[in-house]
C-alpha cells in the first residue's frame, strides 16, 4: 500500500513538472512570437491602406487607440455626425520610427444601400495623402462609382477639414463633386471622410476645427419698412440654398424667399414652395426651431419638410443665421432663446458665427 501511494506521489510530481515546463514554454513562445504575429496583422491591414498614403514605409499601433477608437462614435456625434464610428488607425513612421501622418478607416452610415466605410490617409499636419472607399453596398453603376478614381482622387492634397459635396461643380477648395445621379452615395461617402478627419483633429491635431462657416450674410440693408438680409449656407443636400429675409420694425418676419437651391425635386425643393413659404410669415425676429409636425407658430415653430432632413437643417441654419445678425446688428443684441440655442449642442453650427459680406 504504501509502494501504492509513492507511485502516485511520483506520477503527480512527474505531471506537475512536465505540465509547468509545457507552461513555461508556451509563454516563451508567445512572448517571442507575439510581436511578429501583431507586427503581420498590422502589415495586413497596411496592404488595404497603402493606396490612401502613397510612399509610407511602415504602419504602426498608435498608443491608446483602442481608447480612442471606442470613444469615437461619442465625439462624431458631438461634431454633428450621429451614427459615424471609427474602424481603424495606424500611424505611419518614416525608417527611424517617427510619426509622419496617419490612415483612419471610419463608417458613414448614410450610404443608400446601407454603411459605407473609407479609409483617409493625412499627413501629422493636416494634409489628405489619399482617399479610398474600404466597403459599401451602393447600386451597380450609380451609387458605386463612389469607389472609383474619378472620384475618389478628388480628396488628396486637400486639408484635413471638413468637406462638403455639391452638384454644381467643386469651386472651394473643400468641396467633392457628387457622382451625377446618386448624391446620397456622394454624401456618404464625404460623410465617412469627414469623421476620419474629425477623428484626426480631435485625436492628433490639436481639436476639431470647423474651417466651414455654416452661413454667410451675403448683405443686409435697411429699408423703408424694416431690413432685408440675403444669406447663404452649403449645408443643403445638394450644396447652396440662397435665402432672403424680410424683418419689419416690430421685430417680425414679414417675407420669406428662397433666392437659390438645388434640392431634390418633391423633396428639398418644397423650401421654394409657397406654401413651406408662409409658415414664416409673422414668427419673432428670434430663435426659430423646425418640428417634425404641428408647428405652433406661437412658440416659433415651423413644420420640417417631410423626407428632406438636410434641407430643413439647411434652411433652419440659414434663417437663424439672418435672425442673429439683425438682433446682434439691428435689434440691439442676441436673445436668451438665440443664447440657448448657441449653447446646445445639436445647434452648435446654427449660431457658430458666420463670415458677413454687407453689402446693398
Amino acid at each position: 500500500m504504501a509502494k501504492k501511494k509513492s507511485s502516485i506521489l511520483m506520477n503527480t510530481l512527474v505531471l506537475f513538472v512536465v505540465t509547468f515546463i509545457a507552461v513555461l514554454a508556451l509563454a516563451v513562445v508567445n512572448q517571442v512570437t507575439k510581436e511578429p504575429i501583431a507586427q503581420a496583422e498590422i502589415n495586413a491591414r497596411a496592404e488595404v491602406y497603402k493606396v490612401v498614403y502613397p510612399g509610407a514605409e511602415n504602419f504602426e499601433e498608435i498608443e491608446n487607440s483602442e481608447s480612442l477608437i471606442e470613444g469615437s462614435a461619442e465625439v462624431l456625434s458631438g461634431a454633428g455626425y450621429d451614427g459615424c464610428f471609427v474602424n481603424d488607425a495606424l500611424a505611419v513612421t518614416d525608417a527611424s520610427g517617427n510619426i509622419q501622418g496617419y490612415v483612419i478607416a471610419a463608417t458613414s452610415p448614410s450610404g443608400y444601400g446601407g454603411d459605407l466605410q473609407a479609409a483617409v490617409g493625412i499627413t501629422k499636419d493636416g494634409k489628405i495623402t489619399g482617399y479610398s472607399i474600404v466597403s459599401h453596398s451602393e447600386t451597380a453603376g450609380l451609387g458605386s462609382k463612389c469607389a472609383e478614381p474619378d472620384f475618389t482622387n478628388q480628396f488628396a492634397d486637400k486639408a484635413a477639414a471638413t468637406l462638403e459635396v455639391t452638384k454644381s461643380g467643386a469651386t472651394e477648395d473643400n468641396q467633392i463633386d457628387a457622382v451625377s445621379g446618386a448624391t446620397i452615395s456622394s454624401n456618404a461617402a464625404t460623410e465617412a471622410a469627414n469623421a476620419a478627419i474629425i477623428f484626426f483633429q480631435d485625436s492628433f491635431g490639436g481639436g476639431i476645427k470647423e474651417t466651414v462657416e455654416p452661413y454667410t450674410i451675403d448683405s443686409a440693408e435697411e429699408t423703408a419698412d424694416g431690413y432685408k438680409i440675403v444669406v447663404s449656407t452649403t449645408k443643403g443636400f445638394a450644396g447652396k440654398i440662397q435665402i432672403e429675409i424680410g424683418i419689419d420694425k416690430n421685430a417680425t418676419i414679414s417675407s420669406f424667399k428662397v433666392l437659390e437651391s438645388n434640392e431634390t425635386q418633391g423633396y428639398g425643393a418644397v423650401c421654394t414652395e409657397e406654401n413651406y413659404a408662409k409658415q414664416f410669415i409673422g414668427l419673432k425676429a428670434d430663435a426659430i426651431t423646425a418640428v417634425d409636425s404641428g408647428a405652433n407658430p406661437a412658440n416659433n415653430e415651423v413644420d420640417a419638410i417631410a423626407g428632406a432632413t438636410f434641407t430643413t437643417r439647411a434652411v433652419d441654419i440659414a434663417v437663424n443665421g439672418a435672425v442673429m445678425y439683425y438682433q446682434e446688428n439691428y435689434g440691439g443684441g442676441l436673445s436668451d432663446s438665440l443664447k440657448e440655442k448657441a449653447a446646445n449642442t445639436d445647434d452648435t453650427d446654427i449660431v457658430a458665427g458666420a463670415s458677413v459680406q454687407k453689402g446693398a
